[in-house]
């Protein structure tokens, strides 16, 4: 005969195979036990006419000129091996299943029978899928079931001759316009299933596979294929539907994809033909708009009975029309699997005069995640879970299989029952939901201002603060807290915006403010002068304060302004106000994803809550020193600040330069005995760079997400570690996790004192344990809301279900999950908010302030290694919207990168295609060479750390893609190679190699200067 073609499908199972040759995941494979007298020459005769009669058992797949083909042999005599086993036959069983085939020239079909006792044997049947599927091992076991009861008895086969052969099949296929449109447009940009995992996932994903069998008992079968049937469904169809919940409750996800097999056969010439026509459909799952189950039903078989229609296209010709991006961590498109086998029974060997009893096997491989398989046995239904063991354990599989008994077991109560409320924890887990992981300490009640009046009495003539060489105690702080009140024409509830540099006197000025009664508005002077205008018009401030330094920072404004090194006269009489735990304590700016920036109000008793929470969890005491490294209108230098004050610390104030140099903070911690330091990662990255080693410092990190490979860096550098989390919504911190001594993986811990936290789905109903869903915060520490936003305030700050009346959630957008042991791990944000370099950014609010831009026709930012880029459609030129944006926006807010686009990238569906977006590359400017010593060995270290093949004289460090981060790089590496110690701040204001070698130089010829002659001598003499 001649060769062959194979079928797509079949050229995919060739490709793998020949990818690893001794991987058995294709394998299919029965085997039995069994008792009674066996005749083996009947048995041998069986398969060789079965072998006989179906040409695809006689195929092999040579290679020609490189490319397979399919070659039939012609019938011949079957070898049935026999082997004998004394022990335990399993490892044997397993070892026929797994040994591997020569596709070239093996028969792909072999069968073993093993001797184990004197009328004991098992049968192992094993095919290649490449020319069997499902269908065709029920057709073996018919014909071998009939043909050994004939040939035992001595007659002759009464199977009829078959109507076709395979070879009239084997055909090469045309593309399938139709069918290809409607899948293209069906599966266009879905997302995988992102099932939670026991262990990690690997970087490829392997096959380790096991079977978890599990029966579901006839009277449910009974009662749930009622539903179906009432739904005018079949069983499959809502075992289906019921899968789709069972998923979407342990993924948290409504968009994924199923795939289930099909037999791929046309009619009756091939209903009993063995051969490989079964292909794989896809399902995309439709649970929008939180429908009944009822519903789901019938949206589940509108979709299953299309997809069908359209069937035929193979699956391998589906992901090359696709594109999808292959993830080789994954399987592509589906991760799972979902079919049904209605009568089970033709799945069995079955042969006159023998019990025969199921050996499980051909389960140890599978190149899904989860494969669901349901055989119906006689109205029970045996469940067949093939689950992958790399990713899950077997009591994950356990609870997996029972929540979906429990599935099907409540719908036929109620099938009009809502999704959300279908997937939501009940029982003992909603309780520990509830209440076991929210069982904190009462909210504490009494007020900083109150705390810190005590220590005053406590301790009166201990250092309260420092910066530099300015030092005041206890009792000199509140005298002048309570002076500098007095000068101040304030009311309480009022709100007073502060601009001072980073002094001793910024926290006089705050606590002044506080004995007021009114609440601060932090401004930054380094912001631009657009956005402090506009904190100053929003928040209604009815007094400014500021210095002589910082006043020339403010815009033009027409609220009364007092600077604090000049104050005005004091109010006769003054005492101070009163607060209770409602007022206002602080009004803070976040980024606004409208490009409106909103105040968040905090009270008092957020504030006292979250400083007594902070208290217990790490033990302050009256020995601590805590530096304050923080700008104030970043909401973690209220801690800074404030604990060591209510505590009897000392709270020591980095000044301008030193919060701007990572070494000079290193060296204040050093001297000034620091114990206690607040960063975020990024701070802390710096912070390690500069050398940062004290087994003795307590590390608190906190406002973007701590890896697993710094948490590790600071254990080993540090004493304590502590990752914190929390939005300025909810008083700095909601959640803290003391990391172990070697955290293998990084959590945000448990809610701290007054708090709760719930993880919750879409419609805001509670999701289950290992869920992905939106952190809700309530408690204690929930702010009054947004300044002047009451709209944006209801929507995200919405009423407490769960806690006492009329408490409050915050909705922080956030994206988490529970484990196990009660710890939260943060996983993302579910909105368009990122956390870069400690900053909570609404990328909403750049592209507004870009398209605000003339000449800019849309705009989208976007973050890549560690940097801001914007994607600009339009006319206008890119450096005149970084300038127009560096006059509107705070730098952390300016991208790094502003690259012009035609057109922004779309799915197929129309929504923006962010994977399209094209990643940044260095500017094409005319190389200019370095020259000199100075300029080659910036231009060296450069290229080593920004992994270049070369560096012009004129690249600018930022636009190359440099950061903070490795700004502190490059400045260590010219302190190791050239001795030259330069600030790092440095790298900001001379960005070019030619710009900064001219600063190296300059340092080095005035260090040589200060050199005595002795000293130039020996550095002669020893270079």
């Amino acid at each position: 005969m001649s060769p062959l073609p194979l079928s797509a499908d079949q050229e995919r199972l060739w490709f793998l195979h020949h990818v690893d040759p001794g991987d058995p995941t294709f394998h299919l494979s029965h085997a039995a036990r069994l008792s009674g007298p066996i005749d083996v020459s009947a048995l041998t005769r069986a398969f060789q006419e079965i072998v006989g009669r179906h040409e695809a058992l006689r195929a092999r797949f040579p290679t020609v000129d490189g490319s397979p083909s399919q070659v039939i042999d012609a019938p011949g005599d079957f070898e049935l091996e026999t082997l004998t086993c004394e022990g335990p036959v399993d490892a044997l069983v397993d070892e026929l299943v797994t040994r591997p085939f020569d596709l070239a020239r093996d028969r792909l079909l072999r069968v073993a029978l093993i001797r184990l006792g004197a009328e004991e044997h098992a049968l192992v049947l094993v095919a290649h899928h490449i020319v069997c599927d499902g269908r065709s091992i029920g057709i073996l076991l018919n014909e071998l079931a009939v043909l050994y009861e004939a040939f035992r008895e001595g007659e002759p086969s009464p199977l009829p001759p078959l109507q076709t052969r395979w070879a009239d099949f084997v055909r090469a296929e045309t593309a399938d316009g139709e069918s290809l449109a409607y899948w293209k447009d069906q599966l266009a940009d879905v997302p995988p299933l992102r099932l939670p995992t026991d262990h990690p996932r690997p970087a490829v994903a392997g096959t380790r596979s096991a079977l978890y069998p599990y029966t579901i008992r006839k009277p449910l079968a009974a009662r749930f294929s009622a539903v179906a049937a009432a739904a005018r469904c079949t069983p499959f169809m809502a075992l289906m539907a019921a899968y789709q919940v069972l998923l979407a409750a342990n993924s948290g996800q409504h968009d994924f994809c199923v795939g289930f097999p099909t037999a791929g056969r046309d009619g009756q010439e091939d209903d009993q033909l063995i051969g490989y026509f079964a292909n794989i459909a896809v399902l995309r799952a439709d649970m929008s708009g939180d429908p009944t189950f009822l519903e789901l039903m019938h949206r589940t078989r509108a979709r299953l009975m299309t997809a069908l229609r359209h069937q035929k296209l193979p699956l391998e010709r589906l992901l090359t029309a696709l594109d999808i991006e292959r993830d080789l961590s994954r399987p592509p498109l589906f991760q799972t699997t979902f079919g049904m086998t209605y009568n089970a029974s033709d799945q069995a060997i079955r042969l006159a005069g023998l019990q025969t009893d199921w050996l499980e096997t051909g389960f140890t491989h599978s190149p899904y995640e989860l494969k669901l398989d349901i055989f119906d046995h006689d109205g029970e239904w045996l469940m067949m879970l093939v689950y992958n063991r790399d990713l899950f354990d077997e009591r994950t599989i356990d609870r997996f299989v029972r929540d979906y008994e429990s599935l099907l077991s409540r719908i036929p109560d109620n099938p009009q029952v809502r999704l959300s409320q279908l997937t939501a924890p009940s029982g003992r887990e909603r309780d520990q939901l509830i209440d076991e992981w929210n069982r904190t300490a009462p909210p504490a009640r009494t007020l900083f201002p109150d705390l810190f009046q005590e220590q005053v009495g406590l301790r009166p003539d201990a250092i309260a603060v420092s910066c530099g060489p300015v030092r005041l105690t206890y009792a000199e702080l509140d005298r002048r807290a309570d002076e500098l009140a007095a000068q101040l024409d304030v009311r309480p509830g009022d709100r007073v915006a502060v601009c001072l540099p980073r002094s001793v006197e910024a926290l006089v000025t705050l606590l002044a403010v506080q004995r007021t009664g009114a609440a601060y508005v932090p401004l930054d002077p380094d912001y631009p002068a657009a956005r402090l205008e506009f904190v100053l018009a929003d928040c209604g401030a009815s007094l400014v304060l500021a210095s002589s330094e910082t006043v020339t920072a403010l815009p033009g404004h027409p609220v009364p302004t007092v600077l604090i090194d000049n104050p005005p006269a004091a109010r006769p009489g003054f005492t101070r106000a009163g607060v209770c735990g409602a007022d206002a304590a602080y009004v803070l700016y976040t980024s606004g994803s409208t490009g409106r920036p909103k105040g968040v109000a905090v009270p008092h008793a957020a504030l006292g809550n979250l400083l007594a929470a902070m208290r217990d969890l790490i033990g302050a005491t009256s020995q601590d020193v805590w530096l304050a490294l923080t700008s104030l209108s970043f909401d973690i230098s209220a801690l800074e600040l404030y604990l060591p004050l209510a505590t009897g610390g000392r709270v020591e104030i980095a000044d301008t330069d030193t919060a701007a140099d990572g070494f000079r903070q290193v060296q204040l911690i050093q001297q000034a005995g620091i114990t206690h330091v607040q960063a975020t990662p990024s701070g802390w990255l710096i912070l390690l760079e500069c050398g940062l080693y004290d087994p003795a410092l307590t590390a608190l990190v906190g406002g973007e997400a701590l890896s697993g490979e710094l948490a590790s860096r600071l254990r080993t550098a540090t004493d304590r570690l502590f990752n914190v989390y929390g939005p300025t919504e909810t008083t700095i911190w909601s959640t803290a996790w003391p990391a172990p001594a070697n955290p293998a993986e990084v959590r945000i811990g448990g809610p701290i004192r007054g708090t709760q936290v719930y993880v919750t789905g879409d419609h805001l109903e509670l999701v289950r344990r290992g869920v992905p869903g939106e952190l809700l915060i309530g408690g204690a520490g929930v702010a009054h809301g947004y300044l002047g936003r009451p709209s944006l305030t209801a929507e995200r700050f919405v009423p407490d279900p769960y806690g006492s009346a009329g408490g409050r959630l915050y909705r922080t957008g956030d994206r988490v999950r529970w484990h196990d042991d009660g710890s939260l791990e943060f996983l993302g944000r579910a909105d368009n908010q990122v956390k870069l370099r400690g900053h909570r950014i609404e990328l909403g609010e750049i592209e507004a302030a870009c398209e605000a831009v003339p000449g800019v026709a849309a705009a989208v930012v976007a973050v890549h290694d560690e940097n801001l880029v914007a994607y600009l459609v339009g006319d206008a030129d890119p450096d005149g919207v970084r300038a127009a944006l560096a006059e509107r926006l705070p730098s952390y807010l300016v991208p790094a990168w502003f690259i012009r686009l035609e057109a922004l990238p779309l799915t197929p569906n129309g929504k923006l295609d962010r994977r399209a977006l094209p990643a940044p590359q260095a500017p094409e400017t005319k190389f200019v060479p370095p020259s000199g010593d100075a300029e080659e060995l910036v231009a060296d270290i450069w290229r080593e750390l920004l992994d270049l093949e070369q560096v012009s004289a004129a690249d600018d460090f930022f636009r190359l893609g440099g950061h903070s981060l490795l700004a502190v790089r490059v400045t260590a590496r010219l302190r190791a190679i050239a001795g030259v110690e330069l600030p790092i701040m440095t790298m900001f204001t001379h960005r070019t190699v030619a710009e900064l070698a001219t600063v190296v130089e300059e340092r080095l010829l005035k260090e040589l200067s200060e050199l005595s002659d002795e000293e130039a001598e020996r550095l002669l003499d020893h270079p």
